[in-house]
């Protein structure tokens, strides 16, 4: 009996684990294996402070090293610390109407929006709009 139920808790930690950070849209699963195209970075502004990593899905890694817009359907992905347990998940979606922030932090074991969001794009564009196609990190 002791067997089985250890079984199935590690079979749980493993589903846990596949399924990606707890509270991030399923979107960003797996994201920490997506092309790195910034690491160790240190921006100034409300992300300054520990050294970050920068990934950026299919799309937008094909488009990173040329000169113009990154493409519809780009997303970059921003995360501060650990990458197992980052302390903050930021993140930029290229829309047809431009791009659209979320900013996730982690309490108590799960993420939730701290900045951006439905409610809350102009905090983040009014800075990104001093950016080449709103990103520092290019």
């Amino acid at each position: 009996m002791t067997k089985y139920v250890l079984a199935i808790v590690l079979a749980g930690m493993g589903f846990v684990f596949a399924a990606g950070l707890k509270g991030l849209p399923s979107t960003l699963g797996g994201f920490e294996k997506w092309a790195v195209v910034a690491k160790n970075l240190d921006t100034g502004g409300p992300h300054s402070g520990l050294s970050k990593q920068v990934f950026a899905n299919k799309i937008a890694a094909a488009a990173w090293k040329k000169t113009g817009k990154l493409p519809v359907g780009s997303i970059v992905v921003k995360t501060s610390g650990k990458i197992s347990s980052p302390g903050f998940v930021a993140v930029m979606y290229k829309r047809s109407s431009g791009w659209y922030y979320e900013e996730y932090f982690a309490k108590n074991g799960s993420y939730s929006i701290g900045a951006g969001g439905a409610n809350g794009q102009a905090l983040c564009k009014d800075c990104h709009a001093g950016g080449k196609d709103e990103l520092f990190t290019r």
